[in-house]
C-alpha cells in the first residue's frame, strides 16, 4: 500500500471541508463582509459552495473518498478578494455551476429536453448581466455534441428556446409597464451592440496576472496527471473531465482575446481547474507531489493574503 502523505490525509480526511469553510468565512469577514454589507455576495458564495459539493457528489469526480473538490473550490474563489463586491459577478458564479451541473448531467441521453432548456436559460439570465457570456454558448454546443454525446434536433430546439426566453419574458415585462413606449421592450439588446472587442492588455492588474498565473499552473499540473491516469477513471468521468478542460482552454483563449472582461471570464476558469487540481492533490502519492501540494497551498495563503492587503 502507498504511504500516505500530508496532502492525501488532508484530501480525504472528512474535516477538510467544514474546516475549509471556516477559513472561507473568515476571508470574507476579514475583506470586509460586514463592513461593506455584501451579504447578497455572500450567499451566492455559499450556494456556489453547495452546488460545488452536489457536482461532486453527483458524478462522483475523485474515485475515492474526498472533499477537495469543494476545498479546491473555495480556497481558489477566496484567493481573488478582489471579485467579492461584485453581484454581477456572484451570479455568473452561482450560475455558472449550475450551467455545468446541468451539462454533466445529460451524459449519452438525448431525451433531456428540459435540462437542455434550463441550462440555456441560465446561460441567458447571466448575459443580461454580462453580454459576453454569449461566448460560451459555441463551447456548450460543442460539449454536447463530442463529449457528453447529448446533442440531438431537440436538444438543439430546446437550447434556443431557453436562450430566448429571459428575453422574451423580459420584453413583455416591459411592454406591460411601458406601453405607451413600446421601445423600452428593446432596450436589452442596446447591449450587445456597445460590447467592445479589445486586446489592451494593460487594463489587467497585478493581482489579476498574479491569480490567471496560479490557475495556469495548477491547471497544467492537473490536466498532466489526469491524461497520463485518466485509464484509471470511469469513461463518464473521463469525458467530464475532458469538457473541464477543454472550456478552460476556450476559457483561455477568450482572455487572450478580451482581457478587459477578464472579472467575467476568470469564474469559469477557477471551477473548471477547480476539480481538476483536487484530481491531482487526491489520487497521488508521491514524495514529490507532496512537496507540490504544500508549495501550491503556501502560494494560494500567500496570495490571498497579499490580495486581502491590497484591498
Amino acid at each position: 500500500m502507498s504511504k500516505k502523505h500530508t496532502q492525501n490525509i488532508i484530501a480525504e480526511s472528512r474535516h477538510t471541508l467544514p474546516i475549509t469553510m471556516i477559513y472561507g468565512i473568515g476571508i470574507w469577514l476579514l475583506a470586509g463582509l460586514v463592513n461593506n454589507g455584501w451579504w447578497m455576495q455572500f450567499v451566492c458564495f455559499a450556494a456556489s459552495v453547495y452546488a460545488m459539493i452536489h457536482l461532486n457528489n453527483a458524478n462522483l469526480m475523485i474515485r475515492i473518498y474526498s472533499r477537495s473538490v469543494s476545498a479546491a473550490y473555495i480556497l481558489l474563489t477566496c484567493a481573488a478578494v478582489w471579485l467579492f463586491p461584485s453581484i454581477h459577478g456572484a451570479v455568473i458564479q452561482l450560475g455558472t455551476i449550475l450551467v455545468l451541473a446541468l451539462l454533466f448531467s445529460c451524459y449519452q441521453n438525448k431525451e433531456t429536453q428540459g435540462r437542455t432548456f434550463y441550462m440555456f436559460a441560465i446561460m441567458s439570465i447571466i448575459s443580461m448581466l454580462e453580454p459576453h457570456y454569449l461566448l460560451y454558448i459555441p463551447i456548450i454546443w460543442l460539449l454536447m455534441a463530442i463529449t457528453m454525446y447529448s446533442m440531438c434536433f431537440r436538444n438543439f430546439i430546446a437550447s434556443i428556446i431557453g436562450l430566448i426566453t429571459p428575453y422574451w419574458l423580459y420584453a413583455g415585462w416591459q411592454l406591460l409597464n411601458n406601453p405607451e413606449d413600446p421601445s423600452k421592450a428593446l432596450d436589452i439588446f442596446s447591449r450587445f451592440s456597445e460590447m467592445p472587442w479589445s486586446t489592451y492588455y494593460q487594463a489587467i492588474t497585478e493581482p489579476q496576472i498574479l491569480y490567471f498565473v496560479l490557475l495556469v499552473v495548477l491547471f497544467m499540473i492537473g490536466a498532466v496527471h489526469f491524461w497520463i491516469t485518466s485509464y484509471m477513471d470511469k469513461i463518464r468521468v473521463r469525458q467530464i473531465y475532458t469538457s473541464l478542460i477543454l472550456l478552460t482552454l476556450y476559457t483561455i483563449l477568450l482572455l487572450a482575446l478580451q482581457p478587459h472582461m477578464f472579472d467575467v471570464l476568470i469564474y469559469m476558469m477557477t471551477i473548471a481547474i477547480s476539480p481538476i487540481i483536487a484530481h491531482f492533490v487526491s489520487l497521488t502519492h508521491t514524495r514529490m507531489s507532496n512537496i507540490l501540494f504544500m508549495v501550491m497551498m503556501v502560494v494560494i495563503v500567500l496570495l490571498t493574503g497579499m490580495n486581502l492587503w491590497i484591498s
